[in-house]
């Protein structure tokens, strides 16, 4: 046996291959978690780090080297052992529905944002997104796999005999005393239907969204981030692709702005994704209540705040930013590559040059990325290459991480996620700049050569060369070209 490090259960992908090597009984009567199996070695976590004899005897009985971690909070061990072990005893073991919730509380305990149900040529795959990345977690028989999809199907209150039509759902699931809610897709394929859960809410991803600060801003982006959200008026935009953090950040702003108690928020959002104590959210239904329609009914309920989850159509755009016009602080997302290019997107649905300057207070772009595993990652000095990629001086290269992988993170070299941003407050140089009709790339120049502003790439350099992240995620989510960075 080796030593005992601490470590944080929820940072740890759990390797189904260690867990099957251990039984609940004994997992249970020692109160450990095996979480990686690697060359011969077992990893375990304990919550008594001082009694090693479930350790000891996992050691005789299996005939395998085990390495012993002390879990930071003792308690996280007994539920982790639960979540897992979860329908490990008894005939329960080979239900459909115990799969699925075997399934459910695995993806809660690694922090994954939905599960994927594929129907392959003669097998079934249980895929999960975990930070941002598609991994395999389980493979069914395609007779079980059919099964699971009808458990799913009825857990949504879906037409379990329609097999050749998209239906959509949604399922809440209690786990050891926490309310889960899933938003469900199931569509038809070659090989069988295709299932699709995203986790909307839990306890612990509304405790992430705790503090604005937590995000990875920069501290000269959180100030212009806050400087935006003190403001009486106006409307701030949040840009960037499907998965970057978007309403992470808005939640965030949200927490932040709610905290005084002075302030009436409403929110309009489709789905409503984690319950804000405090705040008035309304869920879009289809063509009963769109965007627009919501959007006009809330300013008769006398807001300061409205959050409108995505701008997508002109009529929105004009009655969000004649909102900010009347007095009201507007926070929003829209679908754009970088920063400037969401006031060209804004004047695109018909809001005029006039009201888009006099309104616009902040707009951001954002995209997230991968923070190496703390306990595989390397420091390395960059190479040449990375030096004149990220416009480092070759003679004097920063230290950079780079990601190994170990048992703990499934050997994908990472553990959590943060954001980089670019973020362009509107200032009266730049109202002038829309006003004229400046193009959009008059107004970047001005934005990250006059004024010094960060582009997204520079913000990723910055934190490649704080060890936040690895040039490699950096590249993966940036355009970095000559000159860029």
């Amino acid at each position: 046996m080796s030593g005992k490090r601490s470590i944080d259960l929820s940072k740890v992908v759990v390797s189904e291959a260690a867990l099957a090597k251990v039984p609940a009984r004994l997992a249970k009567r020692y109160g450990l978690l095996p979480v990686g199996l690697d060359d011969g070695t077992l990893s375990v976590v304990l919550a008594d780090p001082d009694n090693p004899l479930g350790a000891m005897e996992l050691e005789s009985r299996l005939g395998l080297r085990i390495e012993t971690f002390a879990a930071s909070r003792p308690e996280s061990v007994a539920r982790a052992i639960e979540r897992y072990y979860a329908g490990a005893d008894g005939d329960e073991a080979s239900t459909a529905l115990a799969a699925l919730e075997r399934l459910v509380n695995r993806a809660i305990q690694i922090h994954c944002s939905d599960i994927h149900l594929d129907p392959e040529e003669g097998v079934g795959i249980a895929r999960m997104r975990v930070d941002g990345m598609m991994r395999v977690v389980s493979e069914y028989p395609p007779e079980f796999m059919a099964d699971l999809v009808s458990a799913v199907k009825v857990a949504a209150r879906m037409d379990i005999a329609e097999r050749r039509a998209p239906q959509d759902g949604q399922i809440v699931m209690e786990s050891l005393g926490e309310s889960i809610a899933m938003r469900v897709a199931v569509v038809p394929t070659m090989h069988g239907e295709k299932v699709t859960l995203r986790i909307l809410a839990t306890a612990a991803v509304a405790a992430e969204l705790d503090r604005l600060d937590a995000l990875g801003m920069s501290d000269r982006h959180y100030s212009m981030m806050h400087t935006a959200l003190e403001q009486p008026y106006g409307v701030i935009l949040l840009s960037g692709p499907t998965g970057s953090g978007k309403t992470t950040t808005l939640y965030a702003a949200l927490r932040y702005l709610r905290e005084p108690g002075t302030k009436h928020i409403l929110t309009i959002e489709n789905p409503v994704e984690i319950p804000l104590e405090g705040v008035n959210q309304i869920q879009i239904d289809g063509d009963r209540i769109t965007f627009a329609k919501a959007l006009r009914s809330v300013l008769r309920h006398d807001p300061d705040i409205i959050m409108v989850g995505e701008i997508r159509d002109p009529e929105t755009a004009d009655i969000a930013v004649k909102s900010a016009l009347t007095g009201h602080l507007v926070l929003a997302t829209l679908h754009a590559n970088t920063s400037v290019s969401v006031i060209t997107r804004l004047l695109n649905l018909g809001v005029s040059r006039e009201l888009t300057a006099s309104t616009l207070r902040l707009v951001v772009a954002q995209r997230l990325v991968r923070r190496p595993c703390p306990h595989c990652v390397v420091q390395e000095p960059a190479t040449e290459a990375i030096c004149a990629e990220f416009g480092w001086d070759p003679a004097a290269p920063p230290s950079v991480s780079r990601a190994c992988g170990c048992a703990l993170c499934g050997q994908l070299g990472y553990a959590g996620r943060f954001g980089l941003y670019e973020m362009v407050p509107v200032d009266r140089d730049l109202r002038d700049l829309i006003v004229t009709g400046a193009a959009e790339d008059r107004m970047a120049d001005f934005a990250f050569g006059q004024r010094k502003l960060a582009t997204l790439a520079q913000d990723g350099a910055e934190k490649v060369k704080a060890g936040m992240t690895t040039p490699e995620e950096v590249r993966r989510v940036t355009f970095i070209g000559e000159g860029e960075v």
